[in-house]
């Protein structure tokens, strides 16, 4: 039976699972540290390679990338307990295909566009010769967005891939984990009749994008959180601030 979901509605699914007590966290450090003034001028391009203007245009799209999730209507239906699982062992991948969305290009090669490389140049600094696994960390996220662009993502298909990814039946101590299995092969599903209609020539078109989310796995939440996010949220955790975007008091 084909599928009509409206992308920015996706998965419209209710849950039958009794919910658990809201989570609830202060008002999150990442927008209050957002809402800070920054330079302005002709220090505008100097401070791109400095870690806290990398780390500000990451937040940013992470409170993209976690407005898009609370606008699921599917998403809201589960438990609060399962929904703050899920946005917590998915954010990192949904934060990289966000940023690939947003086509954020960071221009290794280019110092005064590179907010990848000033992150690297900082941690060189900081760290010696360690900063060899920060430029490895570097390079698979950059590895991550050129293949997302090869394959000229559309809005539609980032919305399903996002969902296949929210939707990880596989999260620890959920609630529902078998109705969010449905959400998710119901995302798949979507993403392969959309396929079939807007691409029929190119039948392997849904594996290279199924493939673009295997090698999210490679890229570790730890290591997203050292490289975009330490400069704004230093020793905090990132689970907590998940929760105070989530359910902000």
């Amino acid at each position: 039976m084909a599928s009509s979901l409206n992308p920015s509605l996706l998965l419209m699914g209710r849950c039958s699972c009794q919910g658990q007590s809201e989570e609830k966290c202060s008002t999150s450090i990442l927008y209050q540290l957002l809402n800070r003034g920054c330079q302005c001028g002709a220090a505008q391009e100097r401070t791109l390679l400095s870690p806290w203007a990398a780390s500000k245009a990451a937040s940013e799209v992470l409170l993209k990338t976690v407005e898009f999730v609370k606008k699921l209507p599917s998403f809201l239906a589960l438990p609060p307990q399962d929904c703050a699982k899920l946005l917590q062992e998915g954010w990192a991948p949904l934060f990289l295909l966000g940023l690939a969305q947003e086509k954020l290009d960071f221009h290794l090669a280019s110092p005064k566009k590179s907010i990848l490389l000033g992150i690297l140049t900082e941690k060189q600094q900081q760290q010696g010769d360690s900063g060899g696994q920060y430029r490895e960390k570097l390079g698979k996220a950059k590895e991550f967005l050129n293949q997302c662009w090869s394959l000229d993502i559309s809005t539609k298909e980032y919305v399903y891939l996002k969902g296949i990814v929210l939707f990880s039946p596989a999260a620890p101590g959920l609630l529902c984990p078998h109705h969010i299995h449905y959400l998710q092969q119901e995302a798949k599903m979507t993403l392969q009749e959309h396929m079939n209609s807007l691409h029929p020539g190119a039948p392997s078109r849904l594996s290279q994008l199924l493939l673009t989310l295997d090698a999210l796995r490679t890229i570790s939440a730890r290591g997203i959180t050292e490289l975009f996010f330490q400069p704004i949220i230093g020793n905090t955790d990132m689970g907590v601030l998940l929760l105070g975007l989530l359910y902000p008091s």
